[in-house]
C-alpha cells in the first residue's frame, strides 16, 4: 500500500502528527478532534514507510475498548502486529511470563473487584461495608498504589492532599488499607494495581527481564497520557529505556481521575523531560455543533481552545427544574421529543456527577416509557436505550444528544471537592461531559432539594444563557 494514502483525507494538523516519526512527540489533542484516527493513521503511515516495525510497536490506551478499536482500524488498514493494550492489559502479559522466571512460582491471581476484600476489612475493624464506603476506600486504595503511598506514611500525606473519605478520620482509613492488605494475602491475591508495581519491580530490579522487554518492544504510542500515575510513569520509562521513537498524546482539559493518582504534568512537561522532542496540537473538533463548543471553551481553563468544523446547530438549553422529580420528569420528555424526531435512543445519553443521582431518575424513565441502560452495561453498544451513567464514565464516549442533570452546587463540584486542584478537577468533569455532544445539549439542575433552595453550578455561571 502507497504510504501517502494514510495521509489524504487528515487535516493540517493530524498530518503534522502523522508524519512526526523517529522522535520524542508530545500531542495535545483536544475533544473531538479525531485523535484516534490521527494515532492509528501515524502508525500506518511509518508501517508502510519503513519507519516502524508493527510487531515491535507497543500502543498503550486508557480502556480496553479503545484499544480494540486501535487495533480494528490498523488491520482494516492491512497493518497488523501493533500490540495496541491498556496499561494493565500489557503489564499483566508481562508479568505472567516472567514471574515464573524469575521467582520460580505462578503470578498470584489478579482480582479485579476489591468490594469482597475492603468489605472483610471493614468488618474487622467494626465498620459497616455500606456501597459508598466500599467505593471510596476502593479509590483511596488505588490512589496509595499509583503514588506509592506506603500506609505508614498514608495520614500525613493524605491529609497534605486534603483527602477526606465520609465520615472516616484518617487513622481509620489507614488501618483499613493496612486490613485490606491481610485480606489479599490470605486470599493469595494480588489487585488490578499491584499488578502494576510487580511489573514495576520486575523490570526495575531484573536486568535480564528488562533487556527482553526493551529487544521486543522499539516504538511506542501512549493515548490519555494526561492521566497517567507516577507508577505508570514510571513503566512508561521501564518499557521505553532510551528509545526515541515515541509519541504520547492527551488533553490536559480532561484530566479528571487525579483522586486516584492521576496528574497531567507528565504530558504538560513531556518537553522538558524529552530532549529534542516535538511539542504539536490538535484543535479542529469535528463532533460538536459551535454552539456547543462555544460553551465548552468558556468552561475550560486551560487555554486550549477547540475550532468548530461543523455548521450552525440548535442552542443549548439551560433548565432549573422545581425539585430533582420534576427535573427528571422534564428531562424524559425532551428524550421523548428527541426520540419522535428520529433520534435513536442508543444516540442519547443522560450525565450525572454521581451514580446515586442517575439511580434518581431511572424510576422516571421507566413510568415515562424511555428505555435505558446503565453506561457501563454488557454489550451496551448494541442495545436500544438512553445511555451513564456519570460524568467520569462519560471520558472517551459521544452521542448525538446529551443531557447533564443535576448540576446544582452540592453536586457539581462536588462536597469533598475542598482545594483548589480539586475545585479545577470538577470544572473540567463539566467541561468532558459538554464535549461529549455532538448536536443537542441539555444542562439542567433542580431549584430545590428537600425543601431547600438551590443554586446551579458555580461552573455554569459564564455559559448560562
Amino acid at each position: 500500500m502507497d504510504s501517502s494514502q494514510f495521509l489524504e483525507g487528515l487535516d493540517e494538523d493530524q498530518r503534522a502528527v502523522a508524519e512526526s516519526l523517529g522522535m520524542p512527540v508530545s500531542v495535545i489533542a483536544g475533544a473531538g478532534t479525531g485523535k484516534t484516527r490521527t494515532i492509528t493513521h501515524r502508525l500506518g503511515y511509518a508501517a508502510t514507510e519503513g519507519a516502524i516495525d508493527p510487531r515491535a510497536t507497543l500502543a498503550v490506551t486508557f480502556t480496553t475498548s479503545a484499544a480494540l478499536e486501535v487495533r480494528q482500524r490498523l488491520e482494516a488498514m492491512g497493518v497488523r502486529g501493533v500490540q495496541s493494550r491498556t496499561f494493565h492489559s500489557a503489564a499483566l502479559r508481562q508479568a505472567q511470563y516472567f514471574w515464573p522466571e524469575v521467582y520460580r512460582s505462578t503470578l498470584p491471581r489478579v482480582e479485579d473487584n476489591r468490594d469482597m476484600l475492603i468489605s472483610e476489612a471493614c468488618k474487622r475493624l467494626g465498620i459497616s461495608p455500606s456501597k459508598q464506603v466500599l467505593s471510596e476506600v476502593s479509590s483511596e486504595i488505588s490512589w496509595t498504589k499509583q503514588s506509592n503511598v506506603l500506609a505508614e506514611d498514608y495520614v500525613d500525606l493524605a491529609r497534605d492532599h486534603h483527602r477526606t473519605v465520609l465520615h472516616l478520620d484518617l487513622d481509620t482509613v489507614a488501618d483499613l488499607i493496612v486490613a485490606y492488605e491481610e485480606a489479599k494475602q490470605a486470599h493469595c491475591v494480588i489487585d488490578l494495581d499491584d499488578l502494576l508495581l510487580c511489573t514495576v519491580a520486575l523490570l526495575s530490579t531484573q536486568a535480564d527481564v528488562s533487556k527482553k522487554v526493551q529487544a521486543t518492544y522499539r516504538h511506542f504510542v501512549f493515548d490519555e497520557y494526561q492521566d497517567l500515575s507516577p507508577v505508570q510513569a514510571r513503566l512508561v520509562d521501564l518499557w521505553v529505556g532510551r528509545r526515541q521513537d515515541l509519541c504520547v498524546v492527551g488533553d490536559p482539559a480532561q484530566t479528571i481521575h487525579s483522586f486516584a493518582g492521576s496528574t497531567s504534568v507528565y504530558l504538560e512537561r513531556f518537553a522538558d523531560s524529552h530532549a529534542h522532542s516535538q511539542s504539536l496540537e490538535l484543535t479542529r473538533n469535528y463532533r460538536s455543533t459551535p454552539e456547543i463548543l462555544a460553551k465548552a471553551n468558556a468552561v475550560t481553563t486551560t487555554g486550549l481552545q477547540l475550532r468548530a468544523q461543523r455548521s450552525t446547530g440548535t442552542t443549548v438549553e439551560f433548565h432549573a427544574g422545581g425539585d430533582p422529580l420534576e427535573e427528571s420528569t422534564e428531562v424524559a420528555q425532551w428524550l421523548k421529543g428527541l426520540h419522535r424526531d428520529g433520534i435513536a435512543w442508543e444516540e442519547m445519553a443522560l450525565l450525572f456527577r454521581t451514580n446515586a443521582q442517575a439511580e434518581a431518575i431511572r424510576q422516571i424513565l421507566a413510568d415515562e416509557q424511555v428505555p435505558f441502560l446503565a453506561l457501563k452495561s454488557e454489550n451496551s453498544h448494541s442495545r436500544p436505550g438512553v445511555r451513564l451513567g456519570t460524568l467520569h464514565g462519560s471520558k472517551g464516549l459521544e452521542w448525538e444528544a446529551v443531557g447533564l442533570c443535576g448540576l446544582h452546587d452540592g453536586s457539581l463540584p462536588h462536597p469533598c471537592a475542598n482545594s483548589h486542584d480539586r475545585l479545577q478537577e470538577e470544572r473540567r468533569l463539566l467541561y468532558v461531559g459538554i464535549t461529549r455532544a455532538r448536536s443537542f445539549l441539555r444542562i439542567s439542575w433542580p431549584s430545590s432539594m428537600d425543601g431547600r433552595p438551590t443554586s446551579p453550578s458555580r461552573f455554569l455561571a459564564g455559559i448560562l444563557g
